[in-house]
């Protein structure tokens, strides 16, 4: 999946810096061709091909509609939509470090604080001592990804962290994704295992051990908790009166919804009590009832996650007793159309393959595509979608739900619906 990833990707880059297929062809007559280069501001991902934006939409429309928005004006970002500002960076995760700072400093005209490539944590041997442990480490990879920016660079209103989610051809995160795995936390209750080691889990067997409270690591291999955590205490205490927002879309929504919960377990409060809400895009399911009671009675933040339609990834791993118990918690609210938002306390389909929902799921698909085409002639030009969102939304046809998963819906969600309580 990988390798036909970066084929995909490296072709539609090619197409794209050299002008259309046509001025491609004829940049290689001239021997004028511009090579993609996948470490430059103008390098996109696949995520970044099928929805382009990068302006924010400068709109408070939402605010009756949304109770997280009932108050902007106390963080002091004018016109700044926070449900787009947080799902615009959700997406603008997926890109390279140099991507990101482009799209902060000069699309959003923030304050870029940096990007943070985070080690996962493939095993760990441990040796007991007298101080009760010392960590070997075996790293596999720099696979966790986030970036933080701040709305000034003096006396910032607004801190935004997010995470990386699920890339489309990234076979490791869709099997983290649904896997069933989990590790028992104690008060906390369960969580996804594959989502601790995400965020640097060192022991997979227990968690006291896996997550201590501090960690000296090496620099160069940073885990994702640590490094995050260390630069928000900092930027909390050269903007004492910032809030924080965590985001992310997919994957990136559950490291977002995790993260706060480590703190609290970790007594960080300093930056708990700076925390303004958790939004998440797609998020699949992360614990069990008792972390969810845990986030809702202990950490008892404000916790959003947006659901498009029948995206599948919001409804894995499953909620089956007694085969699986994940379970979400936190507002949902779930978009069916780019023009409907409602809070629910339960989306339709909650484990996706109930037969009953087969023709519904076919017909939103083929709606959406249908729509999709006409979309930048009835909604302006900002919503055109391009060639590759078609195709990917043709991929609906055969199965709906990982169409339904493309952040480019949750964008058009979250600037064309309003959002009512049930």
């Amino acid at each position: 999946m990988a390798w036909v990833g970066s084929i995909a990707e490296f072709i539609l880059n090619l197409v794209a810096l050299n002008g259309g297929i046509l001025r491609l062809i004829w940049h290689i007559i001239t021997a004028s061709v511009v090579i993609p280069k996948r470490d430059d501001a103008n390098y996109r991902s696949f995520i970044g091909h099928i929805d382009g934006r990068l302006e924010l939409y400068k709109s408070n429309s939402l605010i009756h509609y949304f109770p997280l928005m009932d108050t902007p004006e106390n963080i002091g970002i004018g016109d700044i939509n926070i449900l787009d500002l947080s799902m615009m960076a959700a997406k603008v995760a997926y890109e390279n470090a140099a991507y990101v700072e482009n799209a902060v400093t000069n699309h959003w005209k923030m304050h870029f604080v940096g990007f943070f490539d985070c080690w996962n944590r493939k095993n760990l041997a441990i040796e007991l001592t007298k101080e009760y442990r010392n960590l070997t480490e075996f790293l596999e990879k720099n696979a966790t990804q986030a970036f933080i920016f701040c709305n000034k660079a003096e006396d910032a209103d607004l801190i935004v962290l997010a995470f990386r989610g699920t890339e489309p051809f990234n076979a490791s995160d869709w099997s983290t994704d649904v896997d069933l795995s989990w590790l028992f936390t104690g008060k906390m209750g369960n969580i996804h295992l594959g989502f601790l080691k995400a965020l640097g889990l060192q022991d997979e067997k227990n968690f006291l051990q896996g997550f201590p409270r501090d960690y000296n690591g090496t620099p160069d291999k940073p885990l994702a908790y640590y490094a995050l955590r260390e630069a928000l205490s900092s930027l909390i205490q050269q903007h004492k009166n910032a809030k924080i927002v965590v985001t992310g879309h997919s994957l990136g929504g559950a490291l977002a919804a995790i993260f706060p919960a480590l703190l609290s377990f970790h007594d960080e409060h300093d930056i708990l009590s700076s925390m303004y809400g958790v939004m998440t895009y797609g998020q699949p399911r992360v614990g069990d009832a008792v972390f969810g009671t845990y986030i809702e009675t202990i950490v008892r933040l404000k916790h959003y996650r947006m659901m498009y339609r029948y995206d599948i990834v919001p409804r894995i791993p499953f909620d089956v007793p007694p085969v699986a118990l994940f379970k979400h918690f936190g507002t949902c609210i779930y978009y069916n159309g780019w023009y409907n938002g409602q809070v629910v306390t339960e989306a339709p389909n909650p484990n996706y393959f109930d037969p009953m929902y087969v023709i519904p799921m076919y017909w939103s698909a083929w709606s959406d595509l249908l729509k999709a085409l006409f979309l930048g002639a009835t909604q302006g030009q900002d919503f055109k979608e391009s060639f590759t969102s078609i195709l990917y939304r043709l991929s609906g046809l055969i199965i709906p739900g990982v169409a339904f998963h493309s952040p480019r819906d949750y964008v058009n969600g979250g600037r064309l619906a309003k959002i009512a309580n049930s």
